[in-house]
């Protein structure tokens, strides 16, 4: 190795390591999900943007994988291809003062995993003593958790999975505390209970349409009413 003279002109667009970018497009014309950049760290950075850069992600195949382009003004880390500037590769987005990350974890104990997507919708993988996964909208009035019902663990992501007074304290539910629930099944819809029975509370009204109805009870049937029931058939038989 010798030292001394000028730097070959030809290292001036090498770039080794690591680098911040912000993000300037998400919009890719040939629809291949790049983006593109530019690098605060150089002169003239916010008149120049780089070239479209490729997105590494967890899975990728013909139209499969994981997709999740950054926004306008994110911050990400970029590497290139051999150092070649005209090549750049983002590797993820990084927090910040300015973009906090949506689990702070707040007691240390690092109970929460997942994903929370721009308008608050989550994906949370709790790990707290009350275990569960939920997916919960912006809303959290409408929701699914699997697992323990009950909340643990401290930061926004901390969740209780809404439940009627008979569910128990751990299972699976499906709430709606916000419009409508609806369940379709094309064919046929099953609800089992093995060990112990089905109920179905209402506060206003139940109405159930089918071509034909049976019910059975294999040991005992009941059927009772707070006020006047009415009971309507071209044939009623009871016996």
């Amino acid at each position: 190795m010798r030292s001394g003279g000028p730097k070959s002109e030809e290292l001036d667009q090498v770039h080794f390591g690591l680098y911040y970018a912000v993000v300037t497009d998400n919009v890719d014309p040939d629809q291949k999900d790049r983006i593109k950049v530019k690098f605060p760290w150089l002169d003239d950075s916010d008149m120049d943007s780089s070239a479209w850069a490729q997105l590494i992600t967890p899975m990728e195949g013909q139209k499969f994988g994981w997709y999740a382009l950054p926004d306008i003004d994110d911050v990400v880390v970029v590497a290139f291809v051999q150092g070649d500037f005209r090549m750049p590769i983002i590797l993820g987005g990084v927090w910040s003062t300015k973009d906090e990350s949506p689990e702070p974890n707040e007691d240390g104990k690092n109970n929460f995993r997942g994903y929370r997507s721009r308008a608050g919708h989550r994906l949370v993988l709790d790990d707290s003593s009350k275990v569960k996964v939920s997916f919960v909208t912006n809303t959290t009035k409408e929701s699914i958790g699997i697992g323990e019902f009950s909340k643990d663990g401290a930061g926004p992501n901390a969740i209780e999975v809404f439940i009627p007074p008979m569910a128990g304290s751990k299972g699976i539910s499906f709430s709606s505390m916000d419009g409508n629930l609806k369940i379709t099944a094309k064919e046929k819809f099953t609800v089992t209970a093995t060990s112990q029975h089905v109920k179905i509370n209402t506060t206003d009204g139940m109405t159930v349409n089918t071509g034909e109805t049976t019910l059975e009870g294999t040991s005992r049937g009941n059927i009772t009413s707070g006020s006047p029931s009415h009971w309507d058939g071209s044939q009623i038989k009871i016996a």
